[in-house]
């Protein structure tokens, strides 16, 4: 039977060259040993260390003897062309940074005990290679290294195919489809590519298994027979009765398992692929439906990259970054403006996100070699995700890039021909797919129709608010208008900002609402670099380091009291937007998703209020509570919320004191990596005075030191920002505890350390036993 042997550990690295060969020092050009995922780089928080060049990682990978069959190497991905070097010899070549590959090992493992494997990587611009722009013209880095795991794949001589490298059409692998669902049934397809590597025929038979909870569900058989070197798809339906059907308020999943059996019902191979049963559909009138139902849902834009690493995010704390969008309000989320990690889509499907998927591309159309490049990107993105039950959009469009009829129409036809039926659904900022995907800044969201086309605001209550160029223009400063009224505003950059952000959202998510579009999605979750600008995009309603900012607050209040998950935490919530200081706003905003708000100023009250009548927080699900104060009062402000006259939730907010000590905060979610997985922790040492309260314009220099299997990822030292300091962990795999002290460098609020101990695993499990 297959196996997936992961080889993430001890990698040997170096740079060979960069672009600025000044750049690179003599440290650099010497082996290091790493382990995967792995950044060829130590980037800065705003893009500018950045370089490009040719690197290089080897490994001695030592093979099973006993193993008859096929031998691959998996890769994740490698930013962004990669040579594979098997014992001096180049075996293959790869272009693309953001999707998997194989090599075939079987001629070069052939009675061999070990292979000596080198990926020697370039990560320089290139026009040929998707997103082909040059990266100081670019809205967002690509970063560079072996910045998803590798695999040793081991297949018998018969056996099921990898859907992306076995190059088929709608095929390749276990492509499993809902061709039907009605409340007591559920008619489902599994097409699965079966090869024989072997020298002799074979016949036998495919055995599929429908599971839910360790329940077989339903079973189906076909027979099958191959010539030597030959494959072919086998395809079965079968239906289920009563299925447990997935959606975002119930993403029920379950597994398809693959048996091929020989003639006497010997298991030759067998592999696990998990799937939601779903139908989809989208129109302007219908609107977004899943199961029949119709929804709408609010969303958000991610980039993928974490603070000092880049790409190189490994699965725990991908999965942190899903828990953190539907915790923020946000059942939808669109991958900008490229391909993202499987796991980040894993635990989409654990928790109920709808995704919109991407191919590379943004403000830039190359030649031959990009459009042919472009093409494979959609194939493959679609062979690797077309399983995943949380992927309803596929964006198989260069985002905001004059396009040509030709190109769409390849597009286009590439997505129906790679996923048939009736559930593939293309979308693109030109009005020529499935779905029109249109920015709000871009104008025509509230008169733009076409027939029964869908619209979805891909982007809101970003660049509408910054400039009068509808985006085209961000190199220059075209158009840029008073900052104090944009919403790119960082955590540290006081209450104004922050809360004109969230005001700027608010009245964005409103117009949204009252548009005729399906979905809607802001910009964007998390601050992030970028390579035009020196200093990175103050966009997200989370900063870098994913401490939510108060606008995080305003989404997480739009979502209704009742919504919660078995994986993740909703319910009632109010939240004061101020730091309650003398430089505070009298006009007081109370977020929340309760019918009625009781503010207090040191004990006393200042009566209940209920939401809102604002104009232009009108269409909001949930608007803002507004009091009016007299005048400041250094001390305690207090909200209470009901729901029908009961106290369902509270929020403190106090005027902080000198600071005079220090706090850990690791955010972990309670999510830990496999016991094989290596981590990435955000660790946050907060400065308080002797309430507890939060110092928000403490600027103190801390600095991190770490006992145990684990090490700070970028500067040990740092200045707080809004009275918080924060440090990236990396956690080696099997790690299951280590000791963080932090010390005020000034003296000040003195020294303080936590115990980290690794928490229980919170997932679905992939294998089905």
């Amino acid at each position: 039977m297959q196996q997936r042997l992961p080889l993430d550990r001890a990698w040997r690295f170096r740079w060979i060259a960069t672009a600025d060969a000044e750049t690179l020092s003599a440290d650099a050009r010497e082996w290091s040993e790493v382990d995967l995922p792995h950044g060829a780089f130590t980037p800065d928080l705003d893009g500018l260390v950045h370089p490009c060049g040719i690197c290089e990682y080897t490994k001695t990978i030592e093979l099973p003897v006993e193993h008859e069959g096929v031998v691959a190497l998996f890769v994740g991905a490698a930013m962004h062309s990669a040579e594979v070097v098997v014992d001096g010899r180049v075996v293959a070549r790869h272009s693309g940074g953001y999707l998997p590959f194989e090599v075939d090992l079987t001629d070069a493992a052939r009675g061999r005990a070990a292979v000596d494997v080198t990926l020697r990587l370039d990560n320089r611009e290139t026009s040929d290679v998707p997103p082909g722009k040059p990266l100081r013209e670019l809205d967002f880095c690509w970063y560079g290294g072996l910045y998803r795991g590798v695999e040793l794949h081991l297949r018998p001589w018969v056996h099921v195919t990898d859907p992306v490298a076995a190059g088929e059409v709608a095929g390749g692998g276990v492509f499993v489809r809902t061709l039907a669902l009605d409340p007591d049934r559920a008619e489902l397809s599994v097409r699965t590519h079966v090869r024989n590597a072997g020298a002799q025929s074979f016949a036998g038979r495919v055995r599929v298994e429908f599971v839910h909870e360790a329940r077989v569900m339903g079973e189906a058989n076909v027979s099958l027979s191959l010539d030597a070197g030959s494959s072919t798809h086998v395809e079965t339906t079968c239906v289920l009765c009563n299925p447990r059907t997935w959606s975002p308020e119930r993403p029920a999943l379950h597994h398809a398992r693959v048996t091929v059996l020989d003639a006497d019902g010997g298991v030759l191979d067998c592999v696990t692929e998990r799937f939601g049963i779903r139908r989809i559909a989208f129109s302007r009138a219908g609107g977004f439906t899943i199961n029949g139902r119709r929804v709408r849902l609010r969303g958000t834009n991610r980039h993928q990259e974490y603070p000092y690493v880049g790409y190189a995010v490994p699965a725990a704390a991908q999965r942190r970054d899903a828990r953190r969008i539907k915790e923020a309000g946000f059942d939808y989320v669109r991958l900008s403006h490229y391909p993202q990690s499987p796991h980040f889509l894993d635990a989409c499907d654990e928790l109920g996100i709808v995704v919109m998927n991407a191919i590379p591309g943004w403000q830039f159309m190359g030649g031959d070699a990009f459009r042919e490049a472009c093409e494979r990107n959609a194939r493959d993105l679609i062979r690797r995700d077309r399983n995943h039950p949380c992927v309803v959009l596929w964006e198989l469009s260069l985002n905001e890039t004059e396009m040509d009829d030709a190109f769409v129409e390849c597009m286009n036809r590439i997505g129906h021909e790679e996923l048939p039926g009736d559930q593939m659904y293309t979308c693109g900022w030109m009005d020529r797919f499935d779905v029109f995907v249109h920015a709000r800044q871009h104008g025509r969201i509230h008169t733009w129709e076409n027939g029964d086309k869908a619209l979805v605001v891909s982007e809101y209550g970003d660049w509408e608010f910054y400039a009068s160029n509808a985006g085209f223009d961000q190199t220059t400063g075209a158009g840029v208008l008073a900052r104090w009224s944009n919403s790119r505003h960082f955590r540290g950059g006081g209450e104004r900002g922050l809360r004109q952000q969230a005001c700027n959202h608010a009245l964005a998510l409103g117009d949204t609402m009252k548009s005729p579009a399906v979905l809607d999605g802001q910009w964007a979750v998390f601050d992030h670099a970028r390579g035009y600008d020196p200093t990175r995009a103050a966009v997200g309603v989370m900063d870098v380091f994913r401490l939510p900012k108060f606008s995080y607050w305003f989404y997480r209040s739009q979502r209704h009291a009742h919504e919660g998950g078995e994986n993740w935490t909703g319910g009632p919530v109010v939240f004061i937007a101020s730091h309650w200081t003398e430089a505070s706003e009298l006009q007081v905003l109370v977020f929340g998703n309760v019918d009625e708000v009781e503010l207090h100023v040191n004990g006393r009250s200042l009566g209940r209020a209920r939401p809102s009548r604002a104009w232009m927080w009108q269409h909001l699900p949930h608007p803002p509570f507004v009091y009016e104060l007299p005048r400041f009062e250094s001390g305690k402000l207090e909200a209470f919320g009901f729901v029908e006259d009961r106290l369902v939730a509270t929020h403190v907010t106090s005027t902080p004191g000198p600071g005079c000590a220090l706090e850990w905060f690791v955010d972990d979610f309670g999510i830990g990596a496999a016991e094989n997985e290596s981590d990435l922790l955000l660790a946050h040492v907060r400065v308080v005075d002797e309430q507890g309260t939060l110092c928000v314009g403490a600027a103190r220099t801390i600095r991190c030191s770490i006992e145990g299997a684990a090490a700070i990822v970028g500067p040990e030292s740092v200045i707080t920002e809004a009275g918080v300091a924060s440090f990236v962990v990396r956690v080696e795999a099997g790690c299951v505890e280590f000791a963080l002290v932090a010390e005020d460098v000034e003296g000040t609020a003195g020294v303080v350390s936590t115990k980290w101990s690794h928490p229980t695993i919170r997932r679905i499990e992939q294998e089905v036993r």
